[in-house]
C-alpha cells in the first residue's frame, strides 16, 4: 500500500505535478493592499475637494443670499454701487458692498431720463427711499418670483416699501413694459 501519492521507494517523481505536495509560501491577501491605499487616497481627496464645495453646517456658514435678512442700518444718498449701506435710485441700494434692487416696483432713472420731470421725480423718489429706510428696522427678502438674485422684497411690519412708493407716486407696480414717466398722471 502506498504511503503517499508515490510508491515507496519510487524516489523518481514525475516533476511535472510537483505543486499539488507543495505548500505555499506566500500568503495572499484577500483583498491587496495596494487597493485599499489606493482608495483611501481617493477618499481623503474626495473629503478636501467636498469641504471646499459643500459648506461645513448651515449654523457657521455664511446666510444664504434667499434667507430673509433683518436690516438696521443708516443709509445715505450715494452712487457707489459697492456700498455699505447707500441708496443708489429710487428702486435700488447697495448693502455690505452688494447692489439690490426692489422687485415690486418700477422707477423713474435719473440717468437717462427723458425729460425734467423723470430726473425731478428720480431725485424725490431715492430722498423717499432714503427716508423710509432709516424709519427703523425692515426685512429684505428675496422675490421668489424673480430669477435675479439680487431682487429683493422689502418689508416693515409687513408692508412693502415698494407699495408705500407707489402710493406716494413715486414709482409705479413692476412691469416688464417701458413706462413714460413724462406723461401727465
Amino acid at each position: 500500500m502506498a504511503y503517499s501519492l508515490h510508491d515507496i521507494g519510487d524516489e523518481d517523481r514525475d516533476r511535472s505535478d510537483h505543486w499539488l505536495n507543495d505548500k505555499q509560501d506566500q500568503r495572499r491577501a484577500i483583498v491587496p493592499l495596494r487597493l485599499i491605499l489606493i482608495a483611501l487616497l481617493m477618499g481623503a481627496l474626495l473629503l478636501v475637494l467636498m469641504r471646499h464645495v459643500l459648506p461645513a453646517s448651515t449654523t457657521a456658514s455664511a446666510p444664504s443670499v434667499d434667507a430673509p435678512a433683518t436690516i438696521s442700518t443708516r443709509f445715505a444718498a450715494c452712487d457707489d454701487l459697492d456700498g455699505q449701506a447707500c441708496v443708489l435710485a429710487t428702486d435700488a441700494y447697495a448693502y455690505q458692498g452688494r447692489r439690490y434692487h426692489l422687485a415690486d416696483i418700477s422707477a423713474p432713472r435719473l440717468e437717462g431720463a427723458a425729460c425734467p420731470q423723470e430726473a425731478a421725480l428720480a431725485r424725490a423718489g431715492r430722498t423717499a427711499l432714503q427716508g423710509m429706510l432709516n424709519g427703523g428696522s425692515f426685512e429684505a427678502h428675496a422675490d421668489p418670483a424673480d430669477s435675479d438674485p439680487t431682487a429683493r422684497i422689502l418689508l416693515r411690519d409687513g408692508v412693502s416699501l415698494g407699495q408705500l412708493l407707489i402710493l406716494k407716486r413715486y414709482a409705479r407696480p413692476w412691469s416688464s413694459k417701458p413706462i413714460n414717466w413724462c406723461a401727465a398722471g
